[in-house]
């Protein structure tokens, strides 16, 4: 999020193909939930940013795909500006809840996502980066 506007992506690749989103996919193996955010944003959308806070969850299950958990984060840009990588995406760029209103395909999910993160209650977890007592470093959100 910059300046009262939400970055979103339109997908290129086949599933999803045409639909505007939020940026994100999954975690690698070797990497936190702020580190694959941080990655697939800048591979995605061309952005740099870091993690805020936890905005919210999506829990989904699907017959043919099983079932999958989304954590959706939100995060300041620290700079760069959007711009598609031309492979998963073929657009990206930040945008009004109004002008939000207006694209099309938007998933019903990236829709209600929109509306509670450009509003002025929202209502988040913010980050508190903590160390262990065997100096392993995590990261807790906390309201």
């Amino acid at each position: 999020m910059r300046s009262g506007q939400l970055l979103l992506v339109r997908l290129a690749s086949r599933h999803g193909r045409g639909n505007w989103q939020l940026p994100g996919g999954f975690i690698e193996p070797d990497e936190t939930i702020e580190q694959a955010v941080v990655r697939e944003v800048q591979e995605e959308a061309g952005v740099t940013a870091e993690v805020e806070a936890v905005l919210g969850l999506r829990s989904r299950y699907d017959p043919e795909s099983g079932n999958g958990i989304y954590v959706v984060l939100l995060l300041r840009p620290i700079n760069g500006e959007p711009a598609a990588d031309g492979y998963e995406v073929d657009h990206a760029g930040y945008f009004t809840l109004e002008q939000i209103r207006g694209l099309s395909p938007l998933p019903p999910v990236n829709w209600e996502i929109a509306q509670r993160v450009l509003s002025p209650d929202r209502r988040l977890l913010s980050t508190m980066p903590l160390t262990n007592l065997n100096g392993a470093k995590f990261t807790l959100f906390v309201g």
